[in-house]
């Protein structure tokens, strides 16, 4: 990757000056294109209980000084839809990244700027599979694929075709080694991926919450109890993703990845993993490199190809095209709102602008709201600095390390490029707010019936964390949880919400690692619904989940996150 000088930004077009062709997948059609606003506007719905407190909130009293009403971000959010997925560097992403960038600007006060930055792009055009095997044995025809493997590899218009060889379940005790792959060399192999389970207790301790009718301390251990064991599909891919560079070194043609233990309708479309490079020496994809091409098939499929591979006659045909440039283009848009006092110091809030659906990312709505807030108020003690980066859904080329870094973290992100592009601002800042997921519902598998489905709203995990990590005073999250609390009071909703710290095994989810790395104060909004790195559901592709967003609790969470700012730009400057 590589970054050219930052200018005064300016709607048109996209980063490079031309719109790239948005990836089709003719044989299977997960994202069926726009949605019609009609359909949009009835899947930007609530559950009814949040919704009716959010209504009731709203006829009480109006929005804030400059924020935009609960119907103005629920619009952002449909338009949001309409991009499409907005995979890194991506036409989709262009255009969502370039409408943000107008609305920005448009806000009073607000200097708004752009960094043009260049990668090895790789975007999916058509992924199926096929298997053939004597009629004796089974059927042959067209395998259900759940998505493609991102970043995995590419092959020609009429894919690869060899044995199919099963080379087991995953071993747990040894992992993946080089060995694991011998059997399939020459051939296609069938891999039963770890299953995605993990506790957060090993990452995250969680010293806080809002609940209603619940202590602080009552909420925290509700959240802990929640966390233990959690089935999450992200989980596969960013603590134990096929290595296919070994793969590929041991001369496996391509990979067919089985999900183990998830329900289909739970891991369909899911563009998983996002943090591994391409399987090449250079970790970059490259024009005529076929690196290990990959697709996933669920649970029940994997059991079927499994038994169909032990006759030692199957064969399977594996397509995955791909449109791959290097050098392409795409932007980070940021920008500053200067502020009244003269404590020399800035508030950094910051978020990500690709990905997949309707909650990841619409961390981007969030700011452009809280802007419009912060810019209508009579007074600022501190320079505030909104960036909203690219790069969140390639991090392999769009992360650094923060130099000389205060405090340990497992989980740096897309934000770090922006800090070591602009070191002046992040080395003057006193705190970052990261906005991510907003408006996220739960959905899980339920254990009695099995099926995958709505469950309330989801925790909005939040990492509070003070600048000296040792000390007994939090304001961060004295603040945050004091604005939880005063905004449900309003009726508008915010809960569950869970304080969180990095644990013994430091994991940081979200944009906020890097600053909170830096040694700034951090009150960074994260919540992992399981549908995260979903490209639409297998009903209603097109809606990018956008049936699961939550409009009053978005509202809730952007209403709390306004408060925050608000008390901890006031805070005398010794007390952050």
């Amino acid at each position: 990757m590589s970054t050219r000088n930052s200018s005064q930004a300016s709607s048109g077009g996209s980063a490079d000056g031309r719109r790239q062709r948005r990836p089709g997948l003719p044989r299977r059609r997960f994202l069926a294109g726009a949605a019609g606003a009609g359909a949009l506007a009835a899947a930007a719905g609530a559950p009814s209980a949040l919704a009716a407190a959010g209504r009731r909130a709203s006829l009480a009293a109006g929005p804030p000084g400059g924020l935009p009403g609960v119907r103005q971000v629920r619009h952002w959010e449909e338009q949001l839809v309409r991009f499409g997925t907005r995979y890194t560097g991506s036409s989709g992403h262009a255009a969502y990244v370039d409408w943000l960038t107008e609305q920005l600007a448009a806000v009073p006060g607000l200097r708004i700027r752009t960094d043009r930055l260049t990668f090895s792009r790789w975007l999916a055009r058509d992924f199926a599979l096929r298997v053939r095997v004597p009629a004796a044995i089974g059927r042959s025809g067209p395998v259900p694929l759940t998505y493609y493997y991102p970043y995995s590899g590419q092959t020609p218009p009429g894919g690869v075709t060899a044995a199919l060889v099963d080379l087991g379940t995953y071993p747990p005790a040894t992992g993946y080694t080089a060995a694991f792959w011998t059997a399939a060399r020459g051939a296609i192999a069938l891999v039963r991926t770890a299953p995605s389970v993990f506790d957060l207790d090993l990452g995250q301790t969680a010293t806080g919450g809002y609940e209603p009718g619940r202590s602080s301390a009552q909420a925290a251990a509700d959240y802990t109890a929640y966390a233990a064991a959690l089935a999450h599909p992200a989980w596969q891919g960013i603590f134990e993703p096929v290595p296919l560079l070994d793969a590929r070194n041991a001369g496996v043609l391509g990979v067919v990845c089985a999900w183990t233990g998830l329900p289909d309708d739970e891991v369909i479309n899911q563009y998983s993993p996002f943090i591994t490079p391409y399987p090449a020496a250079s970790g970059l994809p490259a024009p005529g490199d076929p690196g290990c091409p990959a697709v996933w098939v669920g649970d029940s499929t994997g059991t079927q190809l499994s038994g169909l591979a032990a006759s030692g006659q199957a064969t399977a045909t594996l397509v995955l095209t791909a449109d791959i440039t290097v050098g392409a283009a795409t932007e980070t848009v940021w920008g500053s709102l200067k502020g009244s006092g003269s404590t020399g110091q800035n508030i950094i809030i910051n978020t990500h602008t690709d990905g997949p659906n309707a909650v990841e990312e619409n961390g981007g709505l969030g700011i452009l709201a809280l802007a419009r807030h912060l810019a209508a108020r009579p007074a600022r003690n501190n320079d505030m600095y909104v960036a909203l980066v690219t790069g969140h859904f390639q991090l392999p080329q769009f992360t650094r390390a923060i130099p000389n870094p205060k405090n340990a973290e497992i989980g740096n992100d897309a934000i770090s490029v922006w800090m070591l592009d602009h070191p002046d601002i992040y080395q003057a800042a006193t705190l970052g707010v990261t906005v991510e997921h907003l408006g996220a519902t739960r959905w899980t598998n339920d254990p009695v019936t099995g099926q995958y489905g709505p469950a309330g709203p989801d925790w909005g995990t939040t990492y509070t964390m003070q600048r000296d990590i040792t000390s007994a005073v939090n304001t961060e999250q004295d603040a945050y949880l004091a604005a939880v609390a005063a905004v449900n009071g309003t009726g508008w909703p915010d809960y569950p919400v869970a304080a969180v710290r990095p644990g013994g095994f430091p994991l940081y989810l979200g944009e906020g690692a890097p600053l909170y790395a830096a040694g700034l104060g951090t009150v960074s909004l994260c919540p992992m619904p399981t549908y995260l790195l979903q490209a639409g559901d297998a009903q209603r592709p097109q809606l990018l989940d956008l049936d699961k967003v939550d409009m009053p609790l978005m509202y809730g969470q952007i209403l709390a996150l306004a408060r925050t700012i608000e008390a901890l730009d006031a805070a005398p400057p010794s007390a952050l």
